[in-house]
């Protein structure tokens, strides 16, 4: 069996070799004549799997280590009679550490309080979802909206679109769609920003093109500069808006969901999706063995320090979001590469998820507030 997999899916050829015979690409290039006699296309966001691609193959299966499926055509994948698989949930604990990473840096760095600030998250999926609970779990005043997931569940604050550009923090999480009866193409427009105060931080690490970039820049320069950016996901990647770089407080590569975890448990599920196709065993491989530990296994924090501070250092010892921001901003300056923004994320320098460090603290509040956030926690006390 031949199998072709994105070069930047983690363990792929480790993971999928007992198979068949796998060959590692460009997921951004690839082409029809490169899948044509392949049995199994393995890929990530970064790949349009459609029709002009597919048809006329010999591919019987196609798989994508990617929450998303806005890069896949999936009724044609029906027609052709292609089976298909994502990993739904994969990065979730990723882009929420990429959230409150980035908030740990608005605290750092300009002093933005945001514990006892209203937070608003947009999408309902299983990031937002992830987002929306760890905010809540610290106690703060967090409500959603996601008029798809409302109907029936009364397990989270829905509310209007309105009230959340009220907010004082924007966490936005959802598809990019341009059909249906909430379409989220520009979804956050003119309209919508005009309704945002100033000091108002927004972090996009869902889609690009929810956000319509043109008049977010024109409300930033109305509000003087007082809004508080953090940018992962883009319009027209991978050709991104150096003008909307250059007054992000932080800016990235669509890497909000690329801990070394994350990404290992994408290719994890793909795998054994595909094996429940092929009616193998995925048991040849453990899971403990496809998906790593973290470099620190424990951190020893002081009670007395103010939680907030306890709290932002604590996460930038794992995971520091500025470190992604300044790379981008270098390797677009020295403008060597052919395509920044894809060697940007195919040279990630992986980093590991809050989860996988143990928190040891004698202080309740302050384990409560570091499990919530998403750290493992021993409390001493």
């Amino acid at each position: 069996m031949k199998i072709i997999a994105d070069e930047n899916m983690p363990n792929a050829k480790a993971l999928f070799s007992h198979l068949g015979n796998v060959e590692l690409v460009n997921g951004r290039t690839l082409t029809h004549e490169q899948v044509k006699d392949v049995d199994v296309l393995l890929v990530r966001s970064v790949t349009k799997v459609t029709q002009e691609l597919l048809e006329g193959s010999s591919v019987r299966f196609v798989g994508s280590a990617t929450i998303g499926v806005d890069h896949i055509d999936l009724d044609y994948l029906v027609k052709a009679n292609i089976a298909f698989s994502s990993a739904p949930g994969c990065n979730a604990e990723a882009v929420a550490d990429y959230v409150f990473s980035g908030l740990s840096h608005l605290y750092m760095t300009k002093q933005f309080s945001w514990l006892s600030k209203k937070i608003g998250v947009i999408g309902y999926g299983n990031v937002g979802k992830t987002v929306y609970d760890r905010f809540s779990r610290m106690g703060c005043q967090v409500c959603v909206y996601d008029p798809l997931k409302e109907e029936g569940d009364s397990s989270a604050n829905f509310v209007s679109l309105d009230e959340i550009l009220l907010c004082n923090v924007i966490s936005l999480h959802a598809p990019l769609t341009s059909l249906g009866v909430y379409p989220t193409k520009g979804m956050i427009g003119s309209k919508e920003l005009a309704q945002l105060s100033a000091g108002t931080a927004i972090i996009s690490a869902g889609r690009g093109g929810v956000i319509d970039e043109v008049a977010l820049l024109k409300r930033h320069s109305q509000l003087n500069g007082d809004l508080h950016l953090i940018l992962d996901v883009w319009d027209g990647e991978p050709s991104i808006n150096q003008k909307l770089v250059s007054i992000a407080d932080i800016a990235t590569p669509h890497i909000a969901g690329y801990s070394k975890q994350g990404r290992e448990k994408g290719t994890w599920m793909v795998y054994q999706e595909l094996c429940r196709h092929l009616e193998l065993s995925s048991d040849v491989i453990s899971k403990n063995d496809a998906i790593s530990t973290g470099w620190f296994s424990s951190i020893d924090i002081d009670s007395a320090v103010l939680l907030e501070e306890m709290l932002a250092r604590s996460i930038q010892a794992i995971y520091d979001v500025a470190r992604d921001d300044v790379r981008l901003r270098y390797k677009y300056r020295e403008n060597k590469e052919k395509n920044v923004f894809d060697w940007l994320r195919k040279h990630y320098v992986e980093r590991d998820e809050l989860n996988t460090c143990l928190i040891r603290a004698n202080n309740n509040d302050a384990c409560n507030l570091m499990g919530a956030a998403g750290f493992s926690v021993d409390n001493k006390s």
